[in-house]
């Protein structure tokens, strides 16, 4: 029996990102409106993949917590005289939550007479995602076939992962702090950006009304663009498309640039707290998404409200 590929929801959004993105290219002439459908693509298509992306993550973990007393049941039916088909069957009568409707799916699949070995590779591939229920099926398939101790194989197995996943909890509460300082440095990181903003942005404008150019004067880097265009004006283009899609008239350079950093550093920060949190990347989209739509949107909400 084959496993059929089945579509993935998280996708749905990415497909609506694309058809916003390429309807957005009708309003070409009218920045402000192309700008607005592209973050808005943007944000359909990154932050539901996120969080889908997390509760597959943390679907996988709970079935792998649940996995050694799956594994401890299946020796102890083995250990009364039962098969290991037999076994499967029996503990199909037992609640494991998430891994549950998986082993539903493995009964149908033996009910059906598709050979143990093949069932069990079949339910490696569903949980493909789990490098961890990969391993263990190979062992218990290279047992099974070899004619070894199966149900002594699954004892020592569920052990370990008991172990792994005793040691995974006490990395978790140790590193939870520095998951949470990262949310600090980041808001911090915001908060900075908020002071520059009051300090030099006005000391800028000072130097700008009252004609004073010295080398401790601030100015726009992109003035010079308008008069004598180089390679190195790219980034005031960008900066300058930036302030068309939302309407930022003051200080183009400036803020486009305290924008465009504070998704970026939200971005990253959110994928460290993630690995460091979690131990997942995966896991580090949701804190991508948080921090970024959070400082994005302050910083905006400010900009718009002219408080900085």
């Amino acid at each position: 029996m084959k496993i059929k590929a089945e579509f993935n929801i998280k996708y749905i959004p990415i497909l609506i990102a694309g058809i916003l993105i390429a309807i957005s290219f009708f309003f070409y002439q009218n920045i402000a409106i192309m700008g607005n459908l592209i973050l808005l693509a943007a944000i359909i298509g990154a932050v539901p993949y996120a969080f889908f992306s997390y509760f597959e993550f943390k679907k996988i973990r709970s079935i792998e917590d649940q996995f050694p007393l799956f594994l401890l049941d299946l020796s102890e039916a083995q250990k009364i005289g039962m098969t290991l088909p037999e076994a499967l069957r029996q503990v199909k009568k037992t609640d494991y939550g998430k891994l549950t409707e998986e082993i539903d799916k493995i009964d149908y699949q033996l009910s059906w007479g598709v050979p143990t070995q093949e069932v069990m590779s079949n339910f490696a591939k569903r949980l493909q995602k789990s490098k961890l229920i990969g391993r263990v099926v190979r062992i218990i398939n290279e047992a099974y076939s070899s004619g070894g101790d199966i149900a002594r194989t699954m004892e020592a197995t569920a052990s370990d992962i008991t172990a792994i996943k005793e040691a995974e909890k006490e990395r978790k509460s140790v590193t939870y702090e520095h998951m949470l300082i990262m949310y600090a440095i980041y808001f911090i990181f915001i908060g900075i950006v908020i002071g520059l903003s009051q300090t030099l942005i006005p000391l800028m404008n000072l130097n700008v009304n009252s004609g004073v150019t010295n080398i401790m004067s601030f100015s726009d880097p992109c003035q010079t663009c308008s008069t004598n265009p180089s390679i190195n004006c790219i980034n005031c283009y960008v900066f300058s498309v930036f302030c068309q899609m939302f309407s930022i008239n003051k200080s183009c350079y400036y803020y486009a640039l305290f924008l465009l950093m504070a998704v970026v550093q939200g971005i990253f920060s959110g994928l460290v707290a993630g690995q460091i949190g979690e131990g997942s990347v995966t896991a580090g989209l949701k804190h991508s998404s948080i921090m970024t739509l959070s400082g994005f949107g302050l910083l905006l909400f400010l900009l718009k409200a002219g408080m900085i």
